[in-house]
């Protein structure tokens, strides 16, 4: 029981006020009130809760500093709410509110002058705290002295409101930094390996991201699981689909035109298929660097491409514009005949095909003639040429693709 008798000042050397609100409230306790009338009651009801409003803004002021001082750790507590919890007669839940609520009077200063002047209450602090997520917190400061002049013409109820409506502003204000933040991190990383393969990642906006997975997966539907080459895996397709998409774009949707212009270094003993010395022989691509054979007789069925052929020596024996790809008159003499990839069970359009040629020009000086053409997309002209598939020409002028593990 509080001791009435009991003399306490504060450090300055006055009276100590919660003394002397302790010894009111005691005597407040033995009131008789029995014999009131009903407006004494409620002018003394009226005079307790705005005694206990001013007391409460007083506790929410004194709880800032002392969170501020970091007070709470003097006895080894982890938290304010933890020593609140431990020290006081609040619960987990009020202790985390009264330590939100006081760390907006004690970071804004107008919130501290209008609870302080009694302009605003308790409440429309806890209106504030509600809606105040550490993100939306940094905000408060700039809208602090709107958010006060409002507070102190309206009621709690429709102040709640107005704090609703403007954590809704704040997040897409929050949203907006951060879009504006991620967007200045976006980008295609790429390197080449010492083989020439491009690996790397990227990070892109959510609009482009989403159409760009769209579009991959538009242009590279799953498989069957019957298909010839077998089905592959959605990484796999989304690595395939954007040479269609590229091919179309390099074509122009359009059949005669350009393809690519790539520059290359390529010894004598690669282009005649010689047994290479690995530590001296060339075959590279200008920009990504060296690459197997098999990939250099990919690229001569239809790349447009410029070609030093070098002697052992180094000596540069030929130089100049190769002439072993399509015209425009064959490409869409190509598109009329074939109509499309002419792999078993594949209709990719032929404006994303490439013309393969059934005779290699390097290693079988086959010709760039229809006779020896056929459309390919890029995904099945790669596996022809990097796997065991061949084709043949047959009697009646059609294609028979083989397997050797499945031939005669």
């Amino acid at each position: 029981m509080f001791d009435t008798t009991e003399i306490r000042t504060t450090p300055t050397g006055s009276i100590d006020p919660v003394l002397q609100i302790r010894r009111s409230n005691a005597a407040l306790s033995t009131e008789d009130r029995s014999y009131w009338t009903g407006a004494s009651k409620s002018e003394r009801l009226i005079e307790l809760l705005e005694t206990r409003e001013r007391f409460d803004a007083e506790i929410l002021r004194l709880t800032g500093e002392w969170e501020r001082d970091r007070a709470w750790e003097i006895d080894g507590s982890l938290s304010p709410r933890s020593w609140l919890t431990r020290n006081t007669p609040l619960a987990g839940g009020e202790a985390q509110r009264l330590v939100r609520n006081a760390r907006i009077v004690a970071e804004h200063e107008p919130v501290a002058t209008g609870l302080a002047d009694g302009e605003i209450t308790t409440q429309h602090v806890e209106a504030m705290g509600r809606v105040m997520s550490g993100d939306r917190l940094p905000l408060l400061g700039e809208h602090a002295p709107v958010l006060v002049d409002q507070a102190s013409k309206l009621p709690v109820e429709d102040f709640t409101k107005v704090m609703h409506h403007w954590a809704s502003l704040a997040d897409d204000e929050l949203a907006k930094q951060e879009y504006a933040e991620k967007w200045e991190r976006r980008h295609v990383h790429a390197s080449v390996g010492l083989d020439g393969w491009v690996n790397g990642d990227f990070y892109l906006d959510p609009v482009f991201g989403a159409q760009f997975l769209s579009a991959l997966d538009h242009e590279a539907p799953p498989d069957p699981e019957d298909a010839p080459d077998g089905p592959r895996t959605l990484s796999q397709r989304r690595a395939d689909a954007p040479t269609d998409i590229f091919n179309m774009h390099i074509n122009g949707g359009r059949p005669g035109s350009n393809p690519p212009n790539v520059s290359t270094v390529i010894d004598v003993a690669s282009l005649l298929g010689e047994t290479p010395q690995m530590a001296t022989t060339r075959c590279e691509i200008e920009g990504v660097g060296g690459v197997t054979r098999t990939v250099l007789d990919q690229m001569c069925c239809e790349a447009r491409f410029t070609r030093f052929i070098m002697a052992r020596s180094s000596e540069i024996l030929d130089m100049g514009r190769a002439s072993r790809f399509p015209t425009k008159a064959q490409r869409r003499a190509m598109m009329v005949r074939d109509r499309h990839c002419r792999f078993p069970g594949c209709d990719r359009k032929p404006q994303w095909c490439d013309i393969h040629h059934i005779d290699g020009w390097v290693e079988s000086l086959g010709e760039t003639k229809i006779d020896n053409l056929i459309l390919l997309c890029r995904r099945h002209h790669t596996v022809v040429h990097n796997s065991r598939w061949a084709i043949k020409r047959t009697a009646d002028g059609e294609f028979e693709f083989i397997y050797p593990a499945r031939g005669p």
